[in-house]
């Protein structure tokens, strides 16, 4: 049976990111109508950001060489540590169950909201981390499919391509995991020329954007 692991992070609850990841999730669950789905809403129940308690365990993690999951489920040790890895842990199973991942990620300030950051900092332990010769570890093989929404236009050729470290950053953290061998990302710009009257002009590019994007949410869920 494949799952289907759905996140969003907007604190917008109307955001654009939320509806391509709604539509990519829609179609994956009518195709798939007896599989597993688990949703996280990073917003409305945000993470916490990551602790010392944590980095201790992670820290430990690293210089023992601990590669092994279930040596790393119960290397917390009681206390703070414990309370800490408790957080994270069922974010690590969660990744580890599915089949598919859509990410719901806004563009923020040129980059990713702090609440998926604060998520992305939890799950990054030592044994999800891809092997730096082979490029493989527990996630390799996962579709990731990633519903971005950007105010302007940062694709090639704009002028603020250089700007883009939304999908940069995206692509070099989830690779450190191994997710991102099979990653699309579905981007909706210029969302920004709807109330922001110097934008306006862009209206008919946003519009043909947003389309696009879940356009391409129905065709890449139905092709998982």
């Amino acid at each position: 049976m494949t799952s289907l692991l759905h996140i969003d992070s907007s604190p917008r609850f109307t955001s654009v990111s939320r509806e391509i990841s709604a539509e990519f999730a829609r179609t994956w669950r009518k195709n798939n109508p007896e599989s597993a789905y688990v949703y996280r809403d990073l917003a409305a129940e945000p993470v916490p950001h990551i602790d010392d308690a944590q980095i201790a365990v992670m820290h430990r993690l690293e210089s023992e060489g601990v590669r092994d999951l279930a040596a790393a489920r119960n290397a917390a040790r009681p206390g703070a540590e414990a309370d800490s890895w408790a957080v994270a842990w069922p974010l690590v199973e969660e990744l580890l169950a599915a089949d598919t991942i859509v990410l719901g990620v806004p563009m923020y300030n040129f980059s990713v909201p702090s609440t998926f950051k604060a998520w992305f900092d939890r799950v990054l332990i030592a044994p999800l981390i891809a092997d730096p010769q082979t490029g493989v570890g527990p996630l390799t093989g996962k579709k990731v499919v990633v519903a971005s929404a950007r105010g302007g236009a940062y694709g090639p050729n704009t002028p603020r391509h250089d700007s883009d470290h939304q999908e940069r950053y995206l692509r070099a953290a989830l690779g450190m995991i191994g997710l991102a061998e099979d990653i699309t990302f579905l981007h909706a710009e210029m969302t920004k020329s709807a109330h922001v009257p110097r934008l306006a002009q862009f209206k008919d590019i946003a519009v043909a954007s947003y389309r696009a994007a879940l356009d391409g949410a129905r065709t890449h869920a139905d092709r998982c």
